[in-house]
C-alpha cells in the first residue's frame, strides 16, 4: 500500500512538473515524459500491478487536462506500466542500466502508440518526421532525466522498505535460559 501512495504522491508532483516547468525547459522542442517515466519505474520497481496503477492514474491527469477524449492517454500509459511490470523479476536493485532500459522502451512505446492512435488513423502517414522530430529528441531527454528520477524513487523505497536484517542461524538464548 505504502508502494501505491507514494507512487500517487510522485504522479502529483511529476504531472505539476511536467506541465509547469518542463513546458519551458524544452530542448529541441520537446520535454522529457516524467509520466512515462514513473510508469516504467512503477512497473520495474514494484510489478505489473503497480504499474499499471501508475499508468492508469497518470493518464487519466494527461486525459483530463489535455484531451477531447478521455481514454487514449490512460490506455496509453497503462499498456505501459503492464508491459513493464512483466520485467519486474529481472530487476536488480542497485542495477542503474536496466531501469534505464525499461524508461527508453517505455517511452518507445508512448511515441509508437501515440503516432498510432493520434496520427495513423487520421491519415498521416509521416512517420519518419515524428520519429526524427519527436520520437528521438524525447526518448534521449527521457532517459537523461529518467536517471535521476529513478535514483530519487530508489532512495525513496529504501527509506519505505527498509531491507529486513538477516538472521545467518545463531541463536541467542535469553539471560534465565543460561
Amino acid at each position: 500500500m505504502k508502494n501505491y501512495v507514494s507512487m500517487f504522491v510522485m504522479i502529483i508532483v511529476g504531472f505539476i512538473l511536467q506541465t509547469t516547468l518542463f513546458r519551458h525547459l524544452r530542448i529541441a522542442g520537446v520535454s522529457p515524459n516524467i509520466l512515462v517515466i514513473l510508469t516504467a519505474i512503477a512497473g520495474t520497481m514494484y510489478g505489473q500491478y503497480c504499474g499499471l496503477f501508475t499508468g492508469v492514474i497518470s493518464g487519466l491527469f494527461v486525459d483530463m487536462m489535455f484531451s477531447s477524449i478521455i481514454g487514449v492517454n490512460i490506455f496509453i500509459y497503462a499498456v505501459i506500466g503492464f508491459i513493464i511490470g512483466m520485467t519486474n523479476k529481472m530487476y536488480i536493485e542497485d542495477d542503474l542500466i536496466f531501469p534505464t532500459m525499461t524508461i527508453a522502451i517505455g517511452d518507445i512505446i508512448y511515441g509508437v502508440l501515440f503516432y498510432v492512435l493520434k496520427f495513423l488513423l487520421r491519415g498521416r502517414l509521416r512517420i519518419t518526421d515524428y520519429l526524427i522530430n519527436t520520437i528521438i529528441p524525447e526518448l534521449i531527454y527521457t532517459i537523461i532525466l529518467g536517471v535521476i528520477v529513478f535514483k530519487f524513487a530508489h532512495w525513496m523505497d529504501r527509506k519505505l522498505n527498509p531491507p529486513e536484517p538477516v538472521h545467518l542461524g545463531v541463536e541467542t538464548k535469553p539471560d534465565d535460559e543460561q
